[in-house]
């Protein structure tokens, strides 16, 4: 009489039932882990993508909204603001000079414009500069494939360039157009008034108090 023994393992068929079960759930379970950390890391380039452009607008806010009438003389005489289709040359305030220690004014000289494929900021400490200046670099946004600028005048139509033939020197434009590619988001367009006010709306403003005095008087 034989007796069943107790301790008897699994079978071959058994065990391979078994890892070809546990081989497709590592699979699902790598697939679903590795989707996971694909949409992670990409939604992680995208915020980090979004917070560039979110910076680059708000130093380029900041140097349009603080632009001043002042033209500069390097190596020749350059207007106030010297706009090109494809980049930009200005002067504005808001360099700091904390408690005016530093020798030098709170203005300052900046050009944007395009290369590699970069959005580039290029600034000089001092207004007036010689060649031996070198000016402070910064990539503001990447991966930019075009970059133009349009020029609002004081009779609300937009120019490639500035001063414009027909436009009187030495004044500045009303409002600046952004127009950029930007790898991503596709185009992208901005628009920067210009607060500052030109000598002949100065003019035109004292013209009109002075008028309204004479009428005052005359009543």
């Amino acid at each position: 009489m034989s007796m069943r023994n107790p301790n008897k393992g699994f079978t071959l068929l058994e065990i391979l039932i078994a890892l070809f079960v546990f081989t497709i759930v590592a699979m699902m379970t790598t697939a679903g882990l590795h989707s996971v950390t694909t949409s992670q890391a990409a939604t992680e380039k995208r915020a980090e993508r979004l917070s560039e452009l979110q910076i680059a607008f708000t130093i380029i806010s900041r140097d349009f909204e603080q632009t001043l009438n002042r033209p500069i003389i390097n190596t020749q005489s350059e207007p106030a603001v010297f706009g090109l289709p494809k980049t930009i040359a200005f002067t504005h305030g808001g360099l700091t000079n904390p408690f005016g220690q530093l020798p030098r004014s709170t203005l300052q000289r900046t050009e944007y414009f395009l290369s590699a494929d970069n959005l580039i900021r290029r600034s000089w400490p001092v207004l007036d500069h010689a060649m031996k200046i070198t000016p402070d670099q910064r990539i503001l946004i990447t991966h930019v494939s075009h970059l133009s600028f349009e020029y609002l005048d004081n009779k609300n139509k937009f120019r490639d360039t500035w001063p414009p033939p027909s436009q009187t020197q030495g004044l500045l434009p009303r409002a600046v157009r952004i127009v950029l590619t930007v790898n991503e988001f596709g185009v992208m367009s901005q628009l920067y008034v210009i607060p500052a006010e030109n000598p002949e709306n100065n003019t035109d403003k004292k013209t009109e108090e002075e008028s309204s005095v004479q009428k005052e008087a005359q009543h």
